[in-house]
This record gives C-alpha cells, structure tokens and sequence, in this order.
C-alpha cells in the first residue's frame, strides 16, 4: 500500500534527518525534537522529546514518541504469543498525524490529522483475528483527549473502545509489531517490498524493576494486513 499526501504543509516543530539513515524511494526517516501539542501534562512530562518522522514526498505522513523509560517486564521471555515485554494497556509513547497528510492502520482505517496516545495490546487468541496477523502483538492509537492518565488500561474491551474513537470505527486503530530480531543501536526505515510495507525499527529505553534496560522494536508504520 502506498500512503499519499494531499497537502503541504509547513512543520511547527524542528525537524532533522538522521544521519546514515538508509532512505527508500518516497518515504524518509527524520526526527523532531519537540513533544506534539495536545496531550494531557501527566502524559506530556513522561514523553521523550525526541521522535521519529516518516517524511513522505510531499511532507510529514506521521510522527510517533516514546516515553523517557518503559516499564519492562523482568526476566520477560519472548514467545510466538508474545514477542514484547510490555503490559497490554501500558502507555509506550504518543503519535501525531500532520494537518493536510493522509494516514491510515494497520486495518487500512483512516487515521485523521491530530495527536494520538499510543498503547500497548495483544490480538484476542479468536476465530475473529485467525490469520489476521503473523504476530499478535500491536500498538493501539487512542485520541490524546480520550486517553489523559497514563496508568495501564488493563480492561480490554476499554481500550479497544477508546482506540476505536482514533478511527472512527468499532474497531481499534493498530500497528503492527514484528518480530525484533536483532539488536543493535540507532533507527531505521525499511520496506518490505513482498508486503508493501514500511518498517522502522529502534530501540526504547526501559526499567525492569530499577534496572536499565533496552528494548529493540520494529514498527509497521505503514502498510495493512494482507488478510
């Protein structure tokens, strides 16, 4: 799938491109440096000023942050249901669709222009989601003003409501995310040419009970699943 910008639009936030960054043919990786208007100062306080952007050939298709440090669970084993050690409903980070782009989820549902909290979740193990993905772990998107306290939202079927608001939809607004795979340092975008998608991979700081740890992670910022 290929993500479109209908609209030019001048960045209210400072803007760099990542040095040795490898760049695709339309989509670039650069980083803001500043934490997007609009979220709650209990969520604000806790965001990592600098984020990534994935700049399009016309602007800024979208822009995502990561809390200063997230909590990790400890002697967390990876596993086929899954891959992170994160909480479901734990806060991660926060995103922000640029006025003017065109942005759609991992579901190819239209994700408006604004500022978004970004949460962790898990695929329910159901005949509804069979095959849906190859991995079960996602990010959900929640609009900033319906998500304002960033305590973990432990029921389910809360969180999958307050994402859908994101869309619009039943439906929450979700990423997928992949099997990390490797470690290392740094960001990057890739695309995955078989499954039409945009991948960007990079490392969280994190807090396994008082211990400092990093977590890599791999994004599908864009593309939609094949099912």
């Amino acid at each position: 799938m290929t993500i479109r910008i209908l609209l030019t639009v001048a960045l209210l936030m400072p803007v760099f491109a990542l040095p040795g960054t490898a760049a695709a043919d339309d989509h670039q990786l650069k980083t803001v440096k500043e934490v997007p208007r609009g979220l709650s100062p209990e969520i604000e306080k806790l965001i990592d000023a600098s984020g990534h952007q994935i700049h399009g050939e016309d602007g800024a298709v979208v822009e995502l942050w990561l809390l200063k440090s997230l909590p990790i669970k400890a002697k967390f084993k990876s596993s086929v249901s899954q891959l992170y050690p994160f909480t479901p409903g734990q806060l991660l980070g926060a995103m922000r669709v640029p006025k003017g782009a065109e942005y759609t989820d991992f579901r190819d549902q239209d994700i408006a222009p604004g500022t978004y909290t970004l949460r962790y979740g898990l695929q329910p193990e159901d005949g509804n989601h069979l095959g849906t993905s190859d991995t079960a772990d996602f990010i959900l998107a929640l609009p900033a003003k319906y998500d304002t306290k960033p305590a973990t939202i432990e029921d389910f079927y809360e969180l999958s409501e307050r994402s859908g608001k994101a869309a619009g939809s039943t439906h929450p607004a979700i990423f997928s995310l992949l099997d990390p795979k490797e470690a290392g340092k740094g960001s990057k975008l890739d695309e995955d040419e078989s499954a039409e998608d945009w991948i960007l991979t990079f490392t969280a700081k994190g807090d396994a009970k008082g211990k400092a740890t990093e977590v890599r992670i791999r994004l599908v910022v864009i593309g939609e699943s094949e099912a």
